[in-house]
Parts: structure tokens; C-alpha cells; sequence
């Protein structure tokens, strides 16, 4: 099968996702999103590897971005870890909706902002100390370059960008085969994969959503595409933790292969 498009690969994504968020509004999960969001002002979603990243950065008076921040739960933590202010972009009306929910609920003046994230408006060149990004995000883009633009544009000079990613190792496998960590892919590999089901986290239902697709990018891609955007690399660490999926778990078994990373670049002055 051929790749799609890029614009074509954006709107298949966009719309898996929208098609995606009732379930994930169906999950147990987000009843204890709310419990905890209702519950505890200083809450925080974040893996504690991130979460200690952003208090070493500091975000009191800092006015943060988060790309693809899905439904909100990671943009408002970033206001109960004491930022001044918080804006989520996000190419999934749908998604978007439960990140107003759940922000009205920790009652916190978080930002939402709906479409495509490689055509945000000029408005918000420049504006932010700080933009994160979590968690199977890069994936979903088709060109890392184009993608790692952005950032680089709404930061201010020296202001930073923070990611915590699923690492492409990871796509070598197929964990839900045996043996699971029987290597099946290339990790150079070009052709993205091509999913029709509905994207979920856990174990729950995933009905057929129609095609998305999920592109490979190497870790000396991510960070060329940042050094190609005029960012410096401040910092780079590599865990065995699993951040993705369930499915992911017969990965992290033995701790024997790095399975996520947190990479932090600066935009100079």
C-alpha cells in the first residue's frame, strides 16, 4: 500500500481520533481523572521522569504550550505544577471537549485550541516560555521536520521545548505475538504503519474507526528535525519504562530495552 499524503494522513488521523474519544470518555479511567482533578488542586497527571523535568525548569510566571494535548489531563496539570497560564492545541474537536470538562472541573483557566497543529495561528508566535509534548505524539506526524517548526515559532527566544516520548524501538516489535521480543521490523523503517481500529490505551473495546496511520522516526531524527528548527539540546535521557499502551508491558519485561525518553531543547536568544 502506498503512503498517503501528508494532508491526506492528517485528516485519516484526525478523524480515527474524533471517532476514538467516546470511548476513552467510556474508560474507568477518566472517572478517576475527575476524582483526582475534583479532588486535589495539585494533582498531576505526569510520569514522575517528565514531572520532575518541569519543576527542575520551573514553571511559576510561565506561560506553557502542550501540542496534542488530547484531553487536557497533562494541560492542566501544568497549571496545578503552578504555571501561569496553559494553552493546549489539538487536531480533535471531540478530544478537546473533555479537556474543557475536565479543566472546568480542577477549575483551572486552561487554553483549548482546535486544529491542525502544523497551522496554528501566527497569534501565538512567540508567546510561550515552554512547550511540552507527551507520549505518542510524534508518531502521528509525517514529516518531523515540518512538525518540530512549530515550536520552534511559538516559543519566545529561550524558551524551551520538553518531550517525553515512546521510544522507536518500540516499533520493532509485535508484543502481542509470540515471542514478543522477536524483532519484526526495521528501525529505519520508511512505509507508516496502518491501523483501522479505534486507538485506546488499554484493554477496552476498539471497533473499526477506519485508517490511520503511525509513522517510524528514529531517535537521530528527532534530534536532527530539533537542531534543524535552531533548538540547542540542553538534556537526553533514555528509561526502560513503558509509557505507551498495555500492550506495551511484555516489552518492558527484564528492563532489558529503552522504551521511552525525555529530550529538552532551547530556543536561542
Amino acid at each position: 500500500m502506498p503512503s498517503p499524503s501528508f494532508s491526506d494522513a492528517i485528516a485519516a488521523n484526525r478523524k480515527a481520533w474524533d471517532a476514538s474519544a467516546p470511548l476513552h470518555r467510556d474508560d474507568p479511567s477518566w472517572n478517576r481523572l475527575v476524582h483526582n482533578f475534583a479532588s486535589n488542586p495539585e494533582f498531576s497527571w505526569f510520569d514522575p521522569p517528565m514531572e520532575h523535568a518541569l519543576r527542575a525548569i520551573g514553571l511559576e510566571h510561565s506561560n506553557v504550550a502542550q501540542l496534542c494535548c488530547n484531553n487536557g489531563r497533562e494541560t492542566v496539570s501544568l497549571m496545578n505544577l503552578d504555571a501561569r497560564a496553559a494553552t493546549g492545541f489539538d487536531q480533535s474537536e471531540a478530544f478537546l471537549d473533555q479537556a474543557r470538562e475536565l479543566a472546568r472541573i480542577a477549575g483551572r483557566a486552561c487554553r483549548f485550541v482546535a486544529g491542525d497543529v502544523h497551522a496554528i495561528d501566527a497569534q501565538y508566535d512567540g508567546r510561550f516560555d515552554l512547550v511540552v509534548i507527551t507520549i505518542g505524539v510524534l508518531g502521528w506526524m509525517p514529516d518531523l521536520a515540518r512538525f518540530m517548526a512549530v515550536p520552534a515559532r511559538l516559543l519566545r527566544p529561550g524558551g524551551r521545548i520538553l518531550i517525553h516520548e515512546e521510544h522507536p524501538v518500540a516499533n520493532l516489535f509485535e508484543p502481542k505475538q509470540e515471542p514478543p521480543l522477536l524483532v519484526r521490523h526495521s528501525y529505519f523503517r520508511d512505509a507508516p504503519f496502518v491501523g483501522e481500529n479505534a486507538i485506546v490505551y488499554g484493554d477496552g473495546p476498539a471497533p473499526q474507526v477506519g485508517p490511520h496511520y503511525w509513522f517510524v522516526h528514529p531517535i537521530s531524527r528527532v534530534i536532527e528535525s530539533l537542531i534543524g528548527a535552531g533548538l540547542a539540546i540542553e538534556r537526553f535521557q533514555e528509561f526502560p519504562d513503558n509509557i505507551s499502551t498495555t500492550a506495551h508491558e511484555a516489552l518492558a519485561a527484564g528492563r532489558l530495552l529503552p522504551l521511552s525518553y525525555l529530550l529538552q531543547a532551547r530556543k536561542g536568544p
